[in-house]
């Protein structure tokens, strides 16, 4: 898929984040060792392939936050210091400016079993997503990334805020009005920060009274009531029917995770993809030998890193024009 650009203004401005469907990788610096037997290539190469969703495993350090999966266990990683993963995303925008924006996912690890330091710490807090949040403001410029503020606009919640933009779209008004996920034009070349809670549900406790996790950092996450709700995720599309419906009535962005192992995975795909998940995350961004991949590769065959949703997105969406 290569290095491509394309002109903003070839883009019809009613085109929106929630109108495309794009790959993803878990645990996307992931190395394979006699445990875990899949493995990712560098950054760059996913984005290369046409990855426009990665997940990083943050271990919180003293000095420097390093990236993998578990301690003795599954450590290998193809960056292992949080700032060069973070560099190299960068490099890879600056050479790729009109990119389609990539979702960036965090999760940190914090039981015992996963990173001994930080649960004997007293585990995860605000002044982790304090810094956490700087790291990356170190790199990214404030106008290179899309933050939670601007999605909700005027509205009174992120939640508020997408379900009224999908409300009015379900009426066929595709006019961006200022909230909501923002058109596809005003979006290229960002990066979307998210953490991801889905696991450890840290985020109800600690959301007001910590800044970063209110206009920050977006929460990925599975209870649809929040009003901080805007990402949800599920990997096994096929038991979560009604999580899914939900997201997408209301104007939530759909995770589905099809990682290394799970169980009827080509099932849950075309599940999922019914239902109009805009992300799927997988365990490979380039391969051939298995029927999850060649479903993926059928759908994406078109050269582009993106798709049209087949639920959401209105008769005018059209992709095969550009490559992002």
């Amino acid at each position: 898929m290569g290095n491509h650009s394309v002109d903003p203004t070839l883009i019809d401005k009613r085109l929106k984040l929630n109108h495309f469907t794009i790959l993803g990788t878990h645990n996307s610096y992931h190395k394979q060792n006699s445990l875990y037997r899949y493995e990712h290539s560098d950054l760059a190469e996913q984005f290369f392939y046409g990855i426009r969703q990665i997940e990083l495993d943050l271990h919180l350090m003293p000095n420097h936050d390093v990236v993998y999966h578990v301690q003795l266990f599954d450590d290998r990683t193809n960056c292992y210091c949080l700032s060069d993963c973070i560099e190299r995303i960068w490099n890879w925008t600056i050479i790729n400016a009109n990119h389609y924006p990539i979702y960036l996912f965090i999760e940190i690890k914090q039981m015992f079993y996963e990173d001994l330091f930080t649960g004997l710490e007293g585990g995860v807090k605000c002044k982790h997503f304090e810094a956490l949040k700087q790291q990356l403001l170190d790199v990214f410029t404030n106008t290179s990334l899309i933050l939670p503020p601007q999605v909700q606009g005027n509205q009174s919640s992120l939640r508020l805020a997408l379900r009224k933009q999908r409300y009015y779209e379900q009426k066929n008004d595709f006019i961006y009005a200022g909230y909501g996920w923002p058109p596809l034009y005003l979006s290229l070349g960002k990066i979307i920060p998210a953490f991801l809670d889905d696991v450890h549900n840290i985020v109800p406790d600690m959301i007001d009274s910590c800044e970063p996790l209110s206009d920050f950092f977006f929460i990925v996450q599975r209870n649809t009531a929040k009003d901080y709700a805007s990402f949800m995720t599920t990997n096994s599309p096929i038991n979560d029917q009604y999580l899914m419906q939900k997201s997408i009535n209301r104007g939530y962005i759909l995770r589905v995770l099809l990682g290394y192992g799970g169980s009827r995975l080509n099932e849950n795909y075309n599940k999922a993809k019914a239902y109009g998940a805009h992300i799927f995350s997988t365990d490979s961004e380039n391969c051939y030998d298995t029927d999850i991949c060649q479903s993926v590769m059928n759908d994406f065959k078109s050269g582009s890193s993106i798709l049209c949703n087949p639920v959401l997105s209105p008769d005018f969406c059209n992709v095969t024009s550009f490559i992002l």
